[in-house]
């Protein structure tokens, strides 16, 4: 999938902005807090509606402003297609449309999946256990809108079930309405898990590889999932996990009711990285962390176009510079004229070198020429 165009009204600090980009590699330089994250961002915002840098839609909107609007011209599986997606500050309305047809998230989902590579993607790995699950989490969500469904209903439970511990304590235990919460929750657990670990495992062996490429096979990655049940032997078989969460329900219900929380299920589990059998979280440079956090980002291409026929669109902000002469050339060797790329810096000298596969864009004050 690639972006033909990109239109920006009112966007961050930009009051008008029409692009013809580039569909192998699109280089953005430029001075800090001129624009090129925003840029990068409202490609993601187009692409799943949402921004990586902030909860708060309103701070998308050029100050004195009321609303903005994000859109371009995209080819992929279904041919070319517009996408557009609008932001009202007052009625707090998102509104999706494709080619001039307004549709839900759901429907629009998918069109454009972009893999976005920031200086903020150490915390995968040095990162708490919750920051890695929604590393995955989000990844699996570009794919399948059901998945990212199931997480929404599985946070929902977990609300609704603490609540309930907190308010009854250990009145509660035993009573009908605990079991049929209980009886949810290891449903849609087991869902969800089969579902994470599958992807976890998929993308664990890409990434090895890609590790590989990139440390001249001179480390090994690992990429291991903790559970709250055994996964040792390799089957995910739903109805032995929903078993085995209700078990352990059952055995921890005193402590969650005195704690009022949900101590088991996929929202407590985790995701390890294992360097030469040392886990990189707690042994590994900086340097080492950064390289294992490109292997997983170029994993993921290849992991969505497995899943989808098509590559995503590449966003790297801010982090070229800081990757060594032999990893920026193994890297442009991996997406030059396969995957539409967009490059953020602040010194042109260090992106001409990709001038000739790509476009130069110079981003000042909200304007790009």
């Amino acid at each position: 999938m690639r972006l033909e165009t990109i239109e920006l009204r009112n966007y961050r600090n930009y009051s008008s902005l029409s692009l013809e980009l580039n569909p192998n590699i699109n280089l953005l330089f430029g001075s800090n807090a001129q624009g090129k994250t925003n840029l990068l961002e409202s490609v993601a915002f187009i692409a799943a509606g949402r921004s990586f840098r902030t909860r708060n839609e309103g701070e998308l909107i050029l100050w004195g402003e009321n609303n903005c609007t994000a859109s371009a011209r995209v080819c992929n599986r279904m041919g070319r297609e517009t996408l557009k997606v609008s932001f009202d500050a007052g009625s707090r309305n998102k509104i999706f449309s494709v080619n001039g047809l307004t549709m839900n998230r759901s429907n629009y989902a998918g069109r454009l999946v972009t893999v976005l590579f920031t200086p903020e993607d150490l915390s995968i790995v040095k990162g708490s256990p919750a920051v890695r699950r929604k590393f995955f989490d989000d990844e699996i969500s570009k794919i399948s809108p059901v998945y990212e469904y199931e997480l929404g209903r599985l946070q929902q439970i977990i609300r609704q079930r603490n609540n309930l511990l907190k308010k009854f304590r250990q009145k509660v235990l035993g009573s009908q309405e605990l079991a049929s919460w209980n009886e949810q929750l290891a449903i849609l657990s087991a869902k969800i898990l089969i579902k994470r670990v599958t992807a976890i495992r998929r993308i664990g062996l890409l990434a090895r590889l890609s590790h590989r490429n990139l440390t001249g096979r001179d480390e090994s990655l690992e990429i291991l999932y903790q559970s709250f049940l055994p996964l040792d032997d390799g089957i995910l078989d739903a109805q032995v996990i929903q078993d085995a969460l209700l078990a352990g329900l059952e055995e921890k219900k005193h402590e969650e009711a005195r704690l009022g929380q949900t101590l088991l299920g996929p929202h407590r589990d985790d995701i390890v990285f294992n360097i030469n059998g040392r886990n990189a979280r707690l042994y590994a440079s900086q340097g080492q962390q950064r390289t294992l956090v490109l292997a997983l980002k170029l994993a993921e291409l290849e992991f969505i176009k497995g899943e989808t026929g098509e590559y995503p669109v590449l966003l790297f902000d801010d982090v070229f510079s800081e990757l060594d002469e032999r990893r920026r050339r193994l890297l442009v060797e991996t997406i030059d004229g396969r995957i539409q790329t967009f490059i953020t810096g602040t010194e042109a000298e260090k992106l001409r070198q990709f001038k000739e596969s790509g476009k130069m864009f110079k981003v000042r004050e909200g304007e790009v020429v």
